[in-house]
């Protein structure tokens, strides 16, 4: 039996979180046959291998394995859409915590789409600062995956992006610049339009862009981008390449050279006003009212 869903998975010297990944999916509300998971490793020293033998009889699972070369999760997913067998690939990082019931939204949302879907999945404690890190520890470690969604949520500790999210009704599509949403911690999107689109940008080999890169590519390819909100997750804390809160000069100018990258590579308006702002909702309402003036000028 074909699977329905690959879901990819790029790691590097993180097994706890990996773990509790791969335990989350298990636990998914689906026949084993209908999913597959690969695990791709950008050439970790720690022995992730013997971590996914131990989910053999558990997951219809696989190990993929590059070489160290320094940061290459873009290579990382690509070499894991090549080996991928479903038609929707669901790619979620190390660390990321799904409920039950996600893979089955991501399908769901598919499904009933007759257009390409770029989705994009809820995750509870994504945060740079990692403020919240000794909570969220806390409390998956100490309360099941579903149960601890729920405190999350209580607990106010939810998606970051929960602004874009309101301000849109959810809606994400009728965003002008979707692409600021396009975080690979939790997304989905068909293999053919992967593949349509050139897959991920190689050329990325230090944290971060290659998400955001792949969602404008999407926008350009007319995918609709779709909030799963009830595809819900949670992001398990790791140590990041930047202390956000201790070098903030050093990450500014980390994140100014992936967008003025981006901006020769898709130079629109919206990308270039995209690299004059750190607000993207503001981003998003500028585009608006530029196009409201265009439209009523007409």
């Amino acid at each position: 039996m074909k699977p329905a869903i690959s879901v990819i998975i790029p790691t590097y010297n993180r097994l706890v979180g990996l773990k509790y990944t791969l335990e989350s999916l298990v636990k998914q509300e689906l026949d084993k046959d209908s999913y597959e998971v690969l695990v791709c490793d950008d050439g970790s020293a720690e022995d992730t291998y013997s971590i996914v033998k131990e989910y053999e009889n558990d997951l219809n699972i696989s190990y993929q394995y590059q070489e160290d070369k320094g940061f290459r999760a873009a290579a990382a997913r690509n070499m894991g859409i090549r080996k991928a067998t479903g038609d929707v690939c669901v790619f979620i990082d190390n660390g990321i915590v799904l409920h039950k019931n996600s893979l089955n939204e991501h399908i769901r949302i598919h499904n009933e789409s007759s257009c390409p879907c770029a989705v994009v999945g809820y995750v509870y404690g994504f945060d740079v600062f990692e403020s919240n890190e000794d909570e969220i520890k806390k409390v998956v470690e100490n309360n099941t995956f579903e149960n601890a969604i729920d405190i999350l949520g209580e607990k106010g500790i939810g998606d970051v992006r929960e602004k874009f999210y309101k301000e849109f009704s959810d809606d994400i599509d009728q965003m002008p610049a979707p692409f600021v949403l396009f975080w690979t911690c939790h997304v989905s999107m068909s293999r053919k339009a992967l593949i349509d689109v050139g897959m991920f940008d190689e050329s990325f080999t230090t944290w971060g862009g290659e998400d955001i890169d792949m969602g404008l590519a999407l926008q350009k390819y007319a995918a609709k981008f779709v909030l799963a909100r009830n595809a819900t997750s949670i992001h398990y804390p790791h140590k990041k390449e930047f202390d956000f809160a201790n070098e903030s000069d050093k990450a500014d100018r980390h994140v100014d050279e992936k967008k003025e990258y981006l901006y020769r590579k898709y130079p629109t308006r919206a990308v270039y006003l995209w690299t004059q702002t750190n607000d993207d909702v503001e981003l998003n309402k500028i585009l608006i009212d530029e196009a409201a003036t265009i439209n009523h000028q007409q």
